[in-house]
């Protein structure tokens, strides 16, 4: 898991803006602190909860200003909490916000100009789904590890933007490919980052990824209405 998680917290740290008016907005929250309601649901349980979870999660942390909020394991994964240091597991899901930005007012049209501004700042590009299907494990040089592609962005909700991405989480292992949803999430005008990870295996594991991360990212954000 620490392949893939620290890769998510990186590119969050690395999307800012050089100036405040190309980023946020120009009006304040009233409330900057907001508290996230994180219900357990189908077969996802809200695990950040749990002080194994809480603790292994708060290690990788590398940034003072971004701050975990919760972590969706499937009951499987769950089940092995205890062996987190050495079980590298897919299907989960973390959501995290970064606590500079919660004084800034934000919108659901504010979306796309905020994901426009990461992209450009951390260089990522959009590729289509069959030119990187194909490749992304014969050519060693198509996926870096320091950079994902975009393999298609949507909007699940007014309130979601999602990015479809793929990442490569070692530089010298070229076969191992995480199929990667990034999700900006707006909560009573207040920016959540989501992601969404599973093992890449072919085009069926990007279908389930878009259907997984859109039931979880929705039914956080109708639980916090």
């Amino acid at each position: 898991m620490t392949r893939t998680y620290i890769i998510f917290f990186l590119l969050l740290i690395g999307c800012k803006s050089d100036k405040k008016e190309d980023y946020y907005s120009e009006e304040k929250n009233e409330i900057e602190r907001i508290e996230f309601n994180l219900p357990n649901f189908e077969k996802w349980t809200e695990s950040y909860s749990d002080e194994s979870v809480k603790l292994y999660f708060d290690d990788l942390s590398v940034s003072d200003k971004m701050e975990t909020v919760g972590v969706y394991l499937n009951n499987y994964t769950l089940a092995k909490k205890d062996s987190l240091d050495v079980l590298d597991f897919e299907d989960y899901a973390v959501f995290m916000i970064n606590k500079n930005e919660q004084k800034w007012k934000l919108t659901g049209n504010d979306l796309e100009r905020l994901f426009r501004v990461q992209k450009m700042k951390t260089g990522t590009i959009n590729v289509d789904r069959l030119e990187a299907l194909k490749k992304v494990y014969s050519d060693t040089t198509f996926l870096h590890s320091e950079k994902p592609i975009v393999i298609e962005e949507y909007r699940p909700n007014e309130n979601i933007l999602s990015a479809l991405k793929l990442i490569k989480p070692y530089y010298d292992d070229h076969e191992i490919i995480v199929v990667y949803v990034y999700n900006l999430i707006l909560i009573n005008n207040h920016l959540v980052y989501g992601g969404y990870y599973l093992d890449l295996n072919g085009n069926e594991s990007l279908e389930k990824a878009k259907e997984m991360n859109d039931i979880i990212m929705t039914k956080f954000l109708e639980s916090n209405k």
